[in-house]
């Protein structure tokens, strides 16, 4: 199990969608705050995490990239581009728990 220093646990609907790409269900975030954010296809305002994609390791971001690409018909180079502009999201709704060691978070 990677040990992340903040991290999000996928519920069991997050599991069937990310978990093979997370197969122990930790997903690095970059914050334990959700943001709002509209994304592409979808009608309201989602509440979202942003995935820490530096701590991905190659296979995968390959993983994502091919699932995203697959879904929207974008190329990969596309999606990896807006992936470094604005981040990628992980919606909440996929989402059981979060967690940091950051131990300053709590002072």
């Amino acid at each position: 199990m990677a040990n992340y220093r903040t991290w999000a646990r996928l519920n069991l609907d997050g599991k069937r969608e990310w978990g093979d790409v997370f197969s122990d269900g930790k997903v690095p975030i970059q914050s334990i705050v959700s943001q709002r954010a509209k994304l592409e296809g979808v009608k309201d305002i989602e509440s979202v995490f942003t995935v820490d994609w530096k701590e991905l390791v190659d296979w995968q971001q390959q993983a994502v990239l091919e699932k995203l690409s697959q879904q929207s018909g974008a190329t990969k180079e596309a999606i990896q581009k807006e992936i470094l502009r604005v981040g990628l999201p992980l919606r909440r709704k996929y989402i059981q728990s979060c967690g940091t060691n950051h131990v300053e978070f709590f002072l």
